[in-house]
């Protein structure tokens, strides 16, 4: 659906929100002609939720948008109240940890953080149908 908008909270200790939230976002994605790139926006999504959850003090705030122009994609925010830039770190010998950007770079056609008052938002976009390589 063009210019469709969801939003969710997700606090810390809630893993009904965080489940909740995989569901809001499986289900619109399909309904919004995505599904075939469901698996990567929830993992994405889900790596940035994860990290608000991990590495600040509050909430995440999800907002899933349909996005209408030249191209029709799919946009996630997740905005917190840290205004602590996400950086890239080094995983640990367990693999634990660590790779959470360059699983954000690899899956996403385009990502990025602004400042919003008092935090940030981090966002990423999926292109929902690409032209075949005209190779």
């Amino acid at each position: 659906r063009p210019g469709g908008r969801l939003k969710q909270r997700v606090t810390p200790g809630d893993p009904e929100a965080l489940a909740e939230t995989r569901r809001m976002i499986r289900t619109a994605v399909g309904a919004w002609g995505a599904g075939e790139r469901a698996d990567e926006i929830e993992l994405v999504a889900d790596e940035m939720i994860t990290n608000v959850l991990m590495h600040t003090e509050g909430s995440a705030v999800v907002t899933l948008r349909a996005l209408t122009g030249s191209e029709r994609r799919v946009r996630v925010e997740v905005e917190d109240s840290s205004s602590a830039l996400p950086r890239r770190r080094e995983a640990g010998e367990s693999g634990v940890s660590g790779r959470g950007l360059l699983l954000i770079e690899t899956l996403t056609d385009v990502w990025g953080v602004e400042a919003r008052g008092g935090g940030k938002c981090v966002w990423s976009e999926f292109v929902m149908t690409k032209d075949p390589d005209p190779a």
